[in-house]
């Protein structure tokens, strides 16, 4: 819990300064190891939100931009461009025991990874998402980079029969992995289950819009290793939990060609004792 109090302190400054801020250089922050301290993957698929193991700290920052270039239907496949773009801040606490000293790093990162969505409806209440996204992340203190890919298939199913409390259901299995410092990273395999209701409430957030109060349940396995660098040495994710409460507006909103019916914050519990804090836009299914 007190992990969870102070990754509410910290996120709402992370998010306004994350994405322009440059700390100060450290003597011990060079381009190789940038690259053992950033999973590069995992700070660009985290989403918005701030998640922290030990004496590490990242918070990120992750606009979707999306361009929908043929609407999907109920009956009627659909597909669209996206551009996400990730601002990683890191902060990291280096012990080398040879010598007894702790460093403290500072690390800045961007990642931009273009790629494409394909929705196919299977029913009025079913439906199925094929994605690939492939780009680069660039840390600008050392001028370390890599190159990200993921792609993967995703569905989501909507109970019809209910409506109070309406629930949804979802699956994900995400190979993905990154190129750093001209050396390949094991691939990662990522398979994830989701749950989520939703109850109407008495008052709107907007006129002509209906206000629901929804409560979502996710569990992850990362079915190959997951590596984080840690003063002595690695830890290794194998599984998350994740729990979150939201406000839902039907219909929702549309930013920057990207649609949203939801706000709210998940907690995600990590094996390896990852705590974090994630904003939440939508049921990621």
């Amino acid at each position: 819990m007190a992990g969870f109090l102070r990754a509410l302190r910290y996120l709402v400054p992370a998010v306004l300064l994350a994405s322009w801020t440059v700390p100060a250089r450290s003597a011990s922050a060079d381009s190789p190891t940038v690259g053992t301290l950033f999973n590069w993957y995992y700070a660009t698929s985290f989403g918005t939100g701030l998640y922290e193991f030990n004496d590490t700290t990242v918070t990120a920052v992750n606009v979707p931009v999306r361009f929908t270039m043929r609407e999907p239907t109920e009956t009627e496949w659909g597909w669209r461009l996206t551009v996400p773009v990730v601002a990683a801040l890191g902060n990291f606490n280096l012990y080398e025991p040879n010598i007894g000293q702790l460093d403290q790093i500072h690390l800045a990162a961007l990642s931009v990874m273009p790629g494409a969505e394909l929705v196919m409806p299977l029913e009025p209440n079913w439906r199925l998402n094929g994605f690939a996204n492939i780009g680069r992340a660039w840390e600008f203190q050392t001028g370390a980079n890599a190159t990200i890919y993921r792609a993967g298939l995703s569905t989501h199913y909507r109970f019809q029969s209910l409506r109070d409390p309406d629930l949804e259901l979802g699956a994900k299995y995400t190979y993905a992995g990154y190129r750093t410092n001209g050396q390949n990273t094991e691939p990662i395999s990522v398979a994830s289950l989701g749950i989520a209701g939703s109850v109407p409430l008495p008052w709107s957030v907007s006129k002509g819009k209906q206000t629901r109060l929804a409560l979502h349940l996710i569990g992850t396995s990362y079915l190959t290793e997951v590596k984080f660098r840690l003063p002595l040495g690695y830890t290794e994710l194998h599984s998350e939990l994740e729990t979150g409460l939201s406000l839902i507006a039907l219909p929702g909103f549309d930013v920057l060609g990207a649609s949203f019916d939801r706000i709210g914050l998940s907690y995600v519990m990590g094996n390896n004792g990852l705590r974090g804090v994630r904003l939440v836009t939508e049921f990621p299914f």
